[in-house]
């Protein structure tokens, strides 16, 4: 059982949904403008599920898929719920995976609903199990474009952004 463990093979598959802009200096990218096709027609639904023994991840470990460059706005008052959500993150990430797994075609889920709960002992020390299910749209870009901007500061000291579209 051991040798099994050791010599099997694991496999890591991921999906992106988001860049990064190119960061350097002196450079000055036109912002790049998509359209977005969503489909009403049918809702997308994923589920993602974590567990942690002494904060040791004991679920995905030989086979992990799940969606990379999700964002989530939290806002903690201290640096430590960071490093004991990072379970909870993780099933964000496989449920919209899966989600996203319905419609091969799509390139984002728009308006994601998230439901977390969380199962753990005592102080969430010795288990933590992190169950995700999301739902929401997919959707697809297209018609992708660069727009030129020109940025003019207003007597009242705003910054107003024009585009030019002559291209």
């Amino acid at each position: 059982m051991v040798v099994t463990m050791f010599l099997g093979s694991c496999t890591v598959s991921t999906k992106m949904i988001q860049s990064s802009p190119v960061v350097a200096r002196n450079v000055e990218l036109d912002p790049i403008k998509a359209d977005i096709e969503v489909n009403q027609d049918q809702k997308l639904t994923g589920q993602g599920t974590t567990r942690y023994i002494f904060g040791f991840e004991v679920d995905n470990i030989l086979e992990e898929k799940m969606v990379e460059g999700v964002v989530y706005s939290q806002n903690f008052p201290i640096p430590i719920p960071i490093l004991l959500d990072r379970g909870k993150a993780k099933a964000r990430a496989i449920a919209a995976y899966h989600a996203l797994e319905a419609c091969p075609d799509c390139d984002v889920l728009v308006h994601p609903k998230y439901e977390v709960v969380v199962n753990k002992s005592p102080l969430g020390i010795i288990y933590r199990k992190y169950t995700v299910i999301v739902s929401g749209y997919g959707a697809k870009y297209k018609n992708f474009r660069t727009e030129k901007e020109i940025k003019i500061i207003g007597s009242d000291n705003k910054e107003y952004i024009v585009v030019d579209d002559k291209d």
